[in-house]
């Protein structure tokens, strides 16, 4: 029988794939992954020749990589030279998306950037709500990556498939294997920063207290940031979305000062 998480039903109802055809800044490189035979996955990278580390992003359900054209800079005076990912579907790339897909081309993206030198000694792997499972992904089976952040992240399969409109009882070993971030979070070791909105109705706060709670990395941290929900984080008061940033890649010593 064929997994929820594979239906057409499903995946159609998380992801909303729009084209993109706005071009990137000056000096930014638009990078083309192959992620199955003729069908190529967009990322955008943002070299600052300044920077002391990789940021890898994978953006959430309603995004494209240009929606961060204009906060990229932001980033960088964080240190960072950020690399924005779409999905399959998602603006100049092909296919069709899936979380399956995402999950799976997630690893081949990266794998390509580290071979051909499109990556810092140093990567922070970023997913913002859907894009939490691919970056909880690399950072289970990758233990290289230095540091992991996830913003408004789902834990539980079970609640995300129910907000598709679907019901299910449980899930498979098999299904919790690729798809439970609560569970699959428990491998991830290297350095973590959680944030989510205390208002956000859409991914409970609950699931980022239980994706902390469950996370095997030693070095981890959670920002409930108050007075914003799920897509308007970077309007925390007092700066918080960033600063909490910083502090985060302030304290970790597997980045230099």
């Amino acid at each position: 029988m064929i997994s929820v998480f594979d239906s057409r039903q499903f995946n159609e109802n998380l992801f909303f794939p729009r084209p993109d055809p706005i071009p990137g800044p000056p000096g930014c490189e638009e990078i083309y992954v192959e992620v199955e035979e003729k069908i190529n996955v967009h990322c955008r990278r943002h070299p600052s020749p300044q920077a002391r580390f990789s940021l890898l992003f994978f953006h959430g359900n309603g995004e494209v990589v240009s929606d961060y054209d204009d906060i990229v800079g932001a980033f960088a005076g964080l240190g960072a030279e950020t690399i924005v990912c779409d999905y399959r579907g998602y603006g100049k790339s092909g296919g069709a998306p899936s979380l399956r897909n995402a999950l799976e081309d997630a690893k081949v993206i990266y794998r390509y950037l580290r071979d051909n030198g499109q990556l810092r000694s140093d990567v922070c792997v970023m997913g913002r709500s859907l894009g939490a499972a691919p970056a909880i992904e690399l950072c289970s089976k990758f233990s290289e990556i230095s540091s992991c952040i996830i913003e408004s992240g789902y834990a539980d399969p079970v609640p995300l498939v129910e907000r598709r409109g679907l019901r299910i009882d449980q899930t498979t070993p098999e299904e919790d294997a690729l798809f439970n971030n609560s569970l699959k979070i428990k491998k991830v070791q290297c350095p973590l920063l959680i944030m989510h909105g205390e208002d956000d109705f859409l991914i409970s706060p609950e699931e980022a207290k239980l994706n902390y709670s469950q996370a095997g990395s030693k070095e981890k941290t959670l920002i409930i940031l108050q007075g914003v929900g799920h897509n308007d984080m970077m309007m925390a008061e007092n700066g918080g979305y960033f600063s909490g940033m910083k502090r985060f890649f302030e304290s970790m010593n597997s980045i230099d000062e």
